[in-house]
């Protein structure tokens, strides 16, 4: 089995790596496993600037394939995009609770929903060769309305609508994620089968 290090510290998001790649000869392994806790000053200028960052701090440390991953956020409605600053927000950082308040609060403002859409760009290192991409995910409805569901360690799930399910996020289970259209997560493992 194939191993490839995720430099993330993100439980949602290493949670989703794994089920990305179920039935695949790939394991995934994170700083948890190797007891690694490093922070990396994500203060590029693109997804792709933060992405390699992230995957090269860990290089020192790591002597297997590592793939690092960075987002940002645009909601169609908002004249100042979030862009790569989703937690920042005039200087501050911003704790989950804040985070949602803010986004509901923001988006009350613009009539309570819009379409909104991540780009995330990948950096994957394998021996020595850097290789990234950028992908635009799907389309999503975000709305000012917080679900009562759990967060899942997904900071804007309660507020984030799949389209094509009419659910929030935080309520999409594995099952139901064989039925949301997720041209990311094909796009995704692509990337990795063909790089590592």
């Amino acid at each position: 089995m194939k191993k490839l290090f995720y430099a993330t510290k993100n439980k949602f998001k290493i949670q989703s790596m794994k089920n990305r790649l179920i039935g695949l000869d790939i394991e995934i392994v994170t700083p948890y496993d190797l007891n690694i806790n490093i922070d990396v000053n994500e203060d590029g200028k693109s997804v792709i600037e933060n992405a390699t960052k992230k995957a090269k701090a860990y290089s020192s440390f790591v002597d297997m394939p590592i793939i690092a991953g960075d987002s940002a956020l645009y909601i169609e409605k908002f004249k100042n995009q979030p862009g790569l600053y989703v937690r920042r927000v005039n200087g501050k950082y911003l704790e989950d609770d804040e985070l949602e308040k803010y986004y509901s609060a923001e988006l009350e403002k613009v009539g309570g929903e819009s379409i909104a859409y991540y780009i995330t760009g990948l950096a994957l290192i394998n021996k020595d060769k850097l290789i990234t991409t950028e992908i635009r995910e799907n389309d999503f409805l975000m709305t000012s309305k917080i679900c009562k569901g759990e967060r899942n360690n997904d900071a804007l799930g309660r507020l984030e609508i799949d389209i094509k399910s009419n659910k929030y996020f935080c309520e999409i289970t594995n099952n139901d994620k064989k039925n949301t259209d997720s041209s990311y997560d094909e796009k995704c493992v692509k990337f990795i089968k063909n790089n590592i």
